[in-house]
């Protein structure tokens, strides 16, 4: 969803891209030109792309264009321009994890997803903006990117993957690749209405990725909908994804307490609307306490800041305080003041991730509002509490989701005057069923009533 003029590659999948590409229609070249046009004309205001590499992509392309003439295909990704969070080691580009503190020798050389989308020939247009570490989605020290959905008041796009939600949805990407601890890949997505999907943590090696805490971190993409997501989860080497689930045969939760508690209006009569829908289109919707969500809270506090803390370095952390950003300062002070790790924290989350393992056996998959809130005004929130206030609420829903050990999507909601999501949510390793889920949803909820 975006109130800035279309890209001239807006209604085009993935597949139909490459298929343009490879009947000669239209060059690598000629299409990475036109995006870093865009990217020119809109990132000044947009801010999804903190470092552009012009010459790097036209590299890329060039690359990409002989091999094509040579009729060396590396696959569905080949030519199709990607933008890349910062937190993602590529080598040739610089690594800032969107702080003002030097992280390169954290992350020293490109991980498996990178080396992967490098040799399906994908093109690598630049870094995104992201929160400093990753930690939420509004910063002081670094703009906060505009949201596409309104040309006219700045928006929150959510966080920390803001930078590649806002590019995907204003048109700056095919695809754009985030990561989630929270559900930075999750929430930016619904509040920018586009597709994304947050991996199962154990689908693809972090190695590569700048880490807030390897305990809940998953890699994710972006992108305009299901059919594409599934080619780049097939494209990097996940599993085969069945296309046609039947949507009578599925059972979903919806889960209770907190994921439908103080939603916006917006959000609480889209989600209502579409759980409708699915359920004349035959599914079954089925209402499912889950108490354990009410200790996700605790433990995610207990996990995050703490291993964060443990890899910058403690004195570190307390040397270079004043540099942090004043979001970064406040989640870090009670972890600094913690005299030892939380040597329980792992049995905890364990024992309730097996809770939740068992509580949820036999539905196929949850369904909740993705955020409880609509893109906001970042006029509202100048202070650090009103952020973290905002940031607490904006990544509620999602959460759980990272401390259960979960994979995820949100998917943009028809008919909305802003974006909201509905977020899809199964056990772990089960990516390739949610996306087929995710899918035939997509394809229920868009189709005619």
């Amino acid at each position: 969803m975006s109130a800035f003029p279309e890209s001239r590659f807006a209604h085009a999948s993935i597949a139909q891209y490459a298929a343009r590409l490879r009947s000669g229609e239209l060059s690598a070249l000629e299409a990475t030109e036109a995006l870093l046009r865009r990217i020119d004309a809109l990132n000044p205001k947009l801010g999804a792309y903190t470092f552009v590499a012009a010459e790097y992509a036209r590299a890329q392309a060039r690359d990409i264009d002989a091999r094509l003439r040579a009729r060396a295909d590396s696959g569905p990704l080949m030519g199709v321009p990607v933008a890349v969070k910062d937190l993602y080691q590529v080598d040739g580009l610089p690594l800032t994890a969107g702080s003002q503190l030097d992280v390169s020798h954290i992350v020293r050389s490109e991980g498996p997803l990178a080396r992967t989308l490098k040799r399906a020939g994908a093109i690598i247009l630049g870094k995104t903006w992201t929160s400093e570490f990753a930690l939420g989605g509004i910063n002081f020290i670094r703009r906060v990117p505009w949201n596409p959905c309104d040309a006219e008041t700045h928006r929150t796009p959510g966080g920390s993957s803001g930078g590649s939600a806002v590019a995907m949805a204003a048109g700056l990407c095919t695809f754009a690749l985030g990561t989630d601890t929270g559900g930075s890949v999750r929430m930016p997505a619904a509040l920018c209405g586009v597709f994304g999907h947050k991996f199962s943590a154990s689908a693809f090696p972090l190695e590569g990725i700048f880490p807030l805490s390897p305990t809940l971190d998953s890699p994710g993409v972006f992108t305009k909908d299901a059919r594409d997501a599934i080619v780049v989860w097939e494209a990097l080497g996940g599993t085969r994804v069945e296309r046609e689930l039947p949507l009578r045969e599925l059972r979903f939760a919806r889960p209770t307490p907190l994921f439908y508690d103080d939603l916006d209006a917006e959000v609480e009569r889209a989600v209502e609307r579409a759980l409708e829908r699915l359920q004349r289109a035959g599914a079954r919707v089925e209402h499912l306490d889950v108490p354990e969500v009410l200790e996700f809270e605790a433990l995610f506090g207990r996990i995050v800041p703490a291993e964060l803390i443990g890899i910058l370095g403690r004195e570190r952390v307390r040397a270079d305080f004043e540099r942090l950003d004043p979001v970064t300062k406040a989640r870090f002070t009670a972890a600094l003041a913690a005299s030892s790790a939380d040597s329980r924290v792992r049995a905890d989350l364990e024992a309730l991730r097996q809770r939740v393992h068992a509580r949820i056996a036999g539905y196929d998959a949850w369904l909740t509002p993705t955020a409880p809130l609509v893109p906001t005004p970042l006029e509202g929130y100048k202070s650090v509490e009103a952020a973290l206030e905002w940031n607490r609420r904006a990544l509620r829903n999602t959460r759980p989701g990272n401390v259960f050990n979960q994979c995820g999507v949100s998917l943009p909601l028809p008919g909305t005057a802003l974006p909201v999501g509905l977020q899809i949510v199964c056990a772990a390793g089960a990516d390739a069923k949610l996306l087929g889920i995710a899918r035939v949803v997509e394809s229920a909820l868009s189709s005619p009533e």
